[in-house]
């Protein structure tokens, strides 16, 4: 049986199969099968049991086999898959199954409206039919997952769609009525769905650690800003992120997510797809460049990579997918000397909190404050992770505490303590201000509450502290979203100012195209500092995200780079480059040494939603200098070929001049 670690290269293969294929597996050969994924380099493959349709792929006593699939496709697949040494995982959905839907309309989920979370009666838009885990449907999983562990050499589960799902059935009502749950509250009815989503995963957890102790274990759809709630039931964590499908995700979920998910000390997994576009896109395939980039984005983030493919009802893999696969796989199989137990490196963390941006749920976003910070961070360079407030604040020398952040007893201890302990926070607009009093919780504060600036938007004048990058101490820049007024307290350095726009526009009141152009100036600071503590009247983390303007990037960094130690890398690049540093311990022969991954993001001009990064260019005369910490290296060079690079130490950084990168380059300091 194959080892249960997480391999570095692995595929999701879906087969949602309705009813209306015929001949389903027709074509599968057991040998072409495996000779096919060899090709690619695969060396774990997740494999389907039943799926969203309500078909069971093998010959189940509990569920429905597909009515037109006449063999036992998944034992086959075990089989020749074991034989060749591939792990495959044994995918199994929950909360979609539209069979059970229809043989069972009491285990349906009802939304708060009173509509079935279902696909549209007599439509073709797609869609599945949710059920609740608190129903009897839970029993019909657990004799299934039973009966798959009784029949199968299984080496884990990846259970999908297990996203949080309020029900308000007549009898999910009395049962959260009897629970003593409001039902005009939604968080207390989300929390309460919450509570059973984790009653039902550990009852299955718990059922596969009984029969397969070595056996892997995922619940899909959990991987968002709350996942610590879950992952004690769960061996490792996969973050479902296919940038180019449309809003769901896009091409900063990933990197941004990634830096949540591989906090919690479990293996991380990063998904894409070889799709052009989203799941089950037929003929649908991306360009070699474009699955190097995606694949970087994972490794950067210090994450395994699974690829996303469709099986064709016939059963026949499609040679083309594998071809790409080996192109990628074969990269990430050379560099696996460099990537087994190398650790993300973090200088700050970011804490997840706030609501969400507005974007999909599933795809497990943040807030825009937190997304904004990220973004900002990922564009200069600064070594981050997301964490949440019960995390170990211990380990960052910088925090973000995103805006409008609330501070229960318990988090504004540990705050205190963290700056007790020389940290440094991070915190804008009304984060950690007690609505009731007016005044911020945190002593210390660099500042006290006045109000809203007046206008929206207003103007930021800067000073010489924060003119920098570009910027320029004799222009007025425009704040698009709402800005506070602050008092500085005795002994706070002040950077900055806003000024009010000559009036807000209004129907009746109004001039030009858009805002009213600047005003007076306030006399209150754009941002202050003293201590551990830096505060930004203006929300400027949020604004990026929102209004993607460069000046807010420009005027976080500038004031960072005097409150912050030493950053761990200097890059010298455009901001479409990432930048992220691992290390990685002495052991089987090699020295220890620190992994620099270099990702160029090279999106091309279009009209869709989503820009597409089909073609790569290197990129020529950027360089980064690393911080040494007090020691020289021995070489630097390219990974996997070992190219030498040259490199000098100076002022405490090794500056490495650096070569034309492509969308993912790999520079290794022993």
């Amino acid at each position: 049986m194959p080892s249960n670690d997480q391999p570095f290269r692995q595929l999701h293969l879906d087969f949602h199969t309705s009813a209306q294929c015929q001949d389903v597996g027709i074509h599968f050969d057991p040998d072409e099968f495996v000779a096919t994924l060899q090709m690619g380099r695969v060396n774990s493959i997740n494999i389907f049991a039943k799926c969203h349709h309500g078909f069971a792929y093998y010959p189940t006593r509990v569920g429905t086999p597909h009515p037109n699939l006449k063999f036992d496709l998944l034992g086959q697949q075990i089989e020749a898959l074991h034989r060749a040494g591939i792990r495959c995982p044994i995918y199994y959905t929950i909360k979609w199954d539209d069979l059970a839907g229809i043989k069972h309309p009491d285990w349906v989920v009802i939304n708060k409206d009173g509509t079935a979370a279902m696909r549209p009666p007599l439509s073709g838009a797609w869609g599945w039919t949710t059920l609740d885990v608190a129903s009897p449907y839970a029993d019909f999983v657990a004799e299934q997952v039973e009966e798959l562990l009784a029949d199968y050499e299984v080496d884990g589960f990846w259970f999908d769609i297990c996203f949080t799902a309020p029900n308000y059935s007549a009898w999910a009502q009395a049962q959260m009525r009897h629970a003593g749950v409001n039902l005009a509250d939604d968080q207390a009815v989300w929390a309460y769905a919450n509570q059973q989503d984790a009653a039902f995963f550990k009852r299955i957890s718990d059922l596969v650690k009984g029969r397969a102790p070595r056996a892997t274990n995922f619940y899909n759809g959990t991987v968002n800003s709350r996942v610590g709630q879950f992952t004690p039931f769960m061996t490792h964590l996969e973050v479902e992120s296919l940038p180019t499908s449309g809003d769901a995700w896009g091409y900063l979920h990933f990197p941004i997510m990634g830096r949540q998910a591989r906090t919690y000390g479990l293996e991380t997994v990063g998904m894409t797809g070889r799709f052009h576009k989203s799941w089950a896109d037929f003929g649908g395939l991306k360009t070699p460049d474009q699955l190097d980039y995606e694949v970087g984005t994972i490794l950067a983030a210090g994450a395994k990579v699974c690829v996303g493919d469709q099986l064709h009802p016939n059963g026949r893999l499609d040679p083309a997918v594998y071809r790409l696969l080996a192109h990628s796989f074969g990269r990430i199989e050379r560099l696996e000397p460099w990537l087994v137990n190398a650790t993300p490196q973090a200088e700050a963390a970011i804490l997840a909190m706030g609501s969400s941006s507005g974007a999909n749920p599933m795809a497990g976003t943040y807030s825009p404050d937190v997304e904004g910070a990220a973004q900002i961070f990922l564009e200069t360079g600064i070594q981050f992770d997301i964490i949440e407030p019960t995390s170990d604040f211990s380990r960052y020398p910088l925090l973000v505490l995103p805006d409008r952040a609330s501070l229960d007893p318990p988090l504004l201890a540990k705050l205190e303590d963290y700056l007790a302990r020389d940290g440094r926070l991070v915190l804008s607009g009304t984060a950690g201000l007690d609505s009731a009093s007016g005044m911020f919780q945190l002593p210390g504060m660099p500042v006290t509450y006045q109000g809203r600036v007046a206008t929206v938007p207003c103007y930021l004048r800067l000073d010489t502290g924060l003119a920098e990058d570009g910027l320029d101490a004799d222009y007025d820049y425009v704040f698009y979203n709402q800005a506070h007024q602050v008092q500085p307290v005795a002994g706070a350095e002040t950077l900055g100012e806003l000024k009010l726009a000559l009036f807000n526009r209004t129907w009746e009141h109004f001039t030009s195209h858009q805002h009213a152009p600047v005003g007076e100036g306030l006399g209150t600071p754009l941002a202050a500092r003293k201590g551990g503590l830096l505060y930004f009247a203006a929300p400027l983390f949020s604004a990026y995200r929102q209004h993607d303007y460069w000046v807010y990037r420009a005027a976080v960094q500038a004031a960072l780079r005097h409150f912050m130690q030493p950053p761990l890398i200097k890059p010298h690049g455009p901001g479409w480059t990432e930048f992220s540093l691992h290390s990685q311990p002495a052991g089987s022969g090699r020295p220890a040494r620190r992994i620099l991954h270099i990702v160029n993001y090279q999106a091309r001009r279009t009209a869709q939603p989503i820009p597409h990064v089909d073609q790569a260019w290197p990129v020529y005369g950027m360089s980064v200098a690393v911080r040494a910490d007090g020691l020289a290296p021995n070489r630097v060079y390219l990974a996997p070929e070992e190219s030498p690079l040259e490199f000098s130490l100076s002022d405490g950084y090794i500056t490495i001049p650096l070569p034309p990168v492509g969308p993912h380059t790999v520079v290794v300091i022993e």
